[in-house]
């Protein structure tokens, strides 16, 4: 079985925004997993679990954790109490304690000064930095309904090339279109079963009808709170971090869901039965995980994935688990 790996570490800016994303195999136990966060100097700085799990995709949980990282410092993944990784940024670290004593870090890259950036693990296992890309492939359910040019059309029927509706522009043509069947059976629940938003529940007429997505499908959203709270009045906030909120809730009816992702030139918002939610913005470890054939047809179109970070920012600010949270409340009061 292949050993859990870190694929994400944000670390440049305040320590409330940094995490640390790390993927282990499909349904492996991650419960004597630690992430062990180290000073400059060598000195244990956090003890940690592995976070937070985000979603499943192609035979890997992917998990996050939110914890302050020192640009100078360095982070340990032990597993079963053995340092399967230990690695750094702009410096290298020897510690005298902790698991990782005696040990010096790899140095895997710096971001430098851009807060916006992290590093990441690209598709042939070396490190990279580029656009902060926290989360995993973004989903519809099989039967949603997609505004295009030519009106909605469900989601299974579009094609590359189809002029799509889009926040930011007016129209942009669907580049490529994919899609997978989960399980969402079982232990599978929580990780693959749909996320239903109830017709109307975000304003009237939003959604038009009840939208289905995958937990981890991102949604815009905008209110005059958030610019104070994140310095940005629009937001991107994954659909599971809304259950309970409106009426929205992860349903057990659909055992078996048929999940489609849509690429465009540039990550786009899009409306899908009638609300604005994000399409799928390609990352290191969610593009290793396509299928062959999935993964050379995007290849095809896009030779510079190749270099992954080259497809650039996501539209909107992505909030972390727990900004989403705070951002629910506001806007609940609101």
């Amino acid at each position: 079985m292949a050993e859990p790996k870190f694929t994400e570490i944000k670390y440049r800016g305040p320590g409330s925004q940094d995490f640390i994303e790390t993927s282990v195999p499909a349904g492996m136990d991650v419960s004597t997993i630690q992430i062990v966060v180290y000073h400059p100097n060598g000195n244990v700085r956090s003890i940690n679990g592995i976070g937070d799990y985000d979603d499943t995709m192609f035979g890997q949980d992917v998990y996050s954790l939110d914890a302050a990282v020192h640009k100078d410092g360095a982070v340990a993944l032990v597993v079963d109490g053995v340092v399967v990784s230990f690695v750094s940024f702009d410096n290298i670290v020897t510690p005298t304690s902790g698991p990782a004593a005696g040990m010096s870090s790899t140095q895997i890259g710096s971001t430098g000064n851009n807060q916006n950036e992290s590093v990441q693990l690209d598709q042939n296992g070396n490190w990279t930095t580029g656009a902060i890309n926290e989360g995993t492939i973004p989903c519809f359910l099989v039967g949603t309904k997609i505004a295009t040019r030519r009106g909605e059309v469900a989601v299974e029927n579009l094609r590359p090339g189809d002029m799509v509706v889009v926040r930011d522009g007016g129209f942009a043509p669907i580049r490529w279109i994919g899609s997978y069947v989960a399980d969402a059976r079982g232990a599978g629940h929580e990780k693959c079963a749909p996320i239903c938003i109830p017709r109307g529940a975000m304003g009237r007429g939003v959604p038009a009808r009840d939208l289905y997505v995958s937990p981890n499908h991102r949604i815009w959203m905008r209110d005059p709170s958030f610019e104070m709270l994140f310095e940005e009045r629009e937001v991107l906030i994954p659909a599971k971090q809304l259950v309970g909120w409106k009426g929205i809730k992860q349903v057990s009816y659909v055992p078996t869901p048929e999940y489609f992702h849509i690429l465009f030139d540039k990550h786009q918002i899009i409306i899908s039965d009638g609300m604005q939610t994000e399409s799928f913005h390609p990352g290191e470890l969610t593009f290793d995980q396509f299928e062959h054939e999935a993964r050379d047809e995007l290849l095809r179109l896009f030779p510079e994935l190749i270099e992954l970070a080259a497809y650039g920012e996501t539209a909107r600010r992505c909030l972390k688990s727990h900004e989403a949270q705070v951002a629910v409340r506001s806007a609940w009061v609101a």
